[in-house]
């Protein structure tokens, strides 16, 4: 009786679990139209690569970092990378520098840039890094120059959208002084209407997988929650991962895992990507564009390498450009029994996208891809994708390889992208294969 019971428990647990997967209700979660996003570095370099930021159909552009934290980027720079994103049919994120907290600086830098230069800037950040020792800043002179500028920027634009804080890494008790706590930033600016803060962005590096930024975005919506339930519908506090990368230097003696070069770094900037469709980012921005020189040396944390005076896009701007060209408005729920599979699920009324990776380097698998709910339990090599089509494909992927399946509506396969380490290695792009 007693094995009885417990065969009831693990049935009732595996029939949970798929209904859980295949929600109706979060059958397709929204994604953020600004959501593949980069950086805006370094300065002269970005503009050589103009044609190849183009393809990849980026959605924003952030213009910040430690380098642009100065007041006379404001007056002298600042256009010219605006100007930048909007050619490549991008939506820039401006950061306002922390020095011009007074003497309404920032008002008059903002009236400036979208009145006299009608910019039309939207979405802001203001300054960076605070928890760094580049510019260190205590959670007490955060709170002053962050009102201080979001109220500026916001009596000029009440409709602006402003992130903070872009801390160095994600720190739970810094954050909680400064949502909720002593030191409140998520009240509305006195007398007025509209709210100081919209967005909490932060960044990170050094690491080989993206599990730390899992825990740390569950963290931080968990923190958000309380908050998030005393505001309208429409003015929710969100979030953004605005700078990440596997390291902040090139290191070969920690492996490969940490080089911003690799093959698998394109597959991990994949995987950033993925976590913002599924738990609802404003935008992921990795850095960034070109940093470094493109040689494979010291802060070389760029998409390309320079060879004989020629770039070549490197895999972290491949995997960016694969999603990017086959960008669908919502992320579909999915079930993975194969579970050294990475999937990446889009669609909508034109079609399907599926990014399947394997970042295992010494093992291939066959799969079964299909297009509907399964009921399946037995079959380890299945990834059925809930987008309610009676379709279905058998595929083999090999050894640290990437492949992006493209479906159209009826889901019939039309496309077929193959990327792998090997091509990584000969400064190859993606294979692909039309149907």
């Amino acid at each position: 009786m007693q094995k009885i019971h417990q065969l009831v428990i693990i049935k009732t647990a595996i029939l949970l679990a798929l209904v859980v997967a295949f929600n109706p209700a979060k059958a397709q979660l929204p994604i953020s139209k600004y959501l593949i996003g980069q950086n805006a570095w370094g300065r002269d370099e970005i503009f050589k690569v103009l044609d190849d930021m183009k393809a990849v159909q980026y959605q924003t552009i952030r213009i910040g970092g430690n380098g642009y934290e100065n007041s006379g980027f404001m007056d002298k720079e600042v256009t010219k990378y605006i100007d930048y994103a909007r050619s490549i049919n991008a939506e820039p994120i401006v950061q306002m520098p922390r020095q011009l907290k007074d003497d309404d600086k920032a008002f008059k830098a903002i009236s400036y840039l979208n009145g006299t230069l009608k910019k039309n800037i939207k979405y802001w950040s203001i300054g960076n890094e605070p928890d760094h020792h580049n510019q260190l800043s205590s959670p007490e002179e955060v709170f002053d120059y962050y009102t201080k500028i979001a109220a500026q920027i916001k009596k000029y634009d009440p409709d602006a959208k402003i992130m903070g804080f872009d801390l160095a890494s994600y720190k739970g008790n810094y954050l909680k002084r400064l949502l909720g706590g002593d030191l409140d930033i998520t009240q509305k600016v006195p007398n007025q209407n509209y709210y100081y803060l919209d967005m909490v962005s932060f960044h990170n590096y050094k690491f080989k997988d993206i599990t730390g930024f899992e825990k740390d975005v569950k963290d931080l919506k968990q923190l958000l929650k309380p908050i998030n339930s005393k505001r309208a519908k429409d003015q929710q506090i969100g979030w953004a991962i605005t700078e990440f990368n596997s390291h902040w230097i090139v290191d070969e003696n920690l492996g490969n895992d940490f080089l911003p070069y690799t093959f698998y770094n394109g597959q991990i900037f994949a995987e950033m990507y993925d976590l913002g469709m599924r738990e609802g980012a404003f935008t992921i921005c990795p850095w960034s564009i070109l940093e470094g020189g493109a040689d494979r040396e010291g802060t070389d944390l760029g998409m390309f390498d320079l060879t004989n005076g020629k770039y070549f896009p490197r895999s972290n701007y491949y995997h960016t450009k694969m999603l990017g060209q086959n960008f669908r408005k919502n992320y579909l729920s999915h079930q993975n029994t194969k579970k050294e599979l990475t999937v990446i699920p889009m669609g909508d009324k034109d079609g399907i996208s599926v990014m399947i990776i394997n970042k295992n380097k010494s093992n291939g698998f066959e799969y079964k891809l299909q297009l509907n709910r399964s009921e399946e339990k037995e079959n380890e090599y299945l990834v059925a994708i809930d987008a309610k089509l009676k379709r279905f494909i058998n595929a083999k992927i090999e050894a640290a390889t990437t492949q992006m399946l493209i479906f159209n509506k009826k889901g019939k396969l039309i496309k077929k992208y193959t990327y792998s380490a090997k091509d990584e290695e000969l400064k190859k792009p993606p294979t692909i294969e039309v149907f």
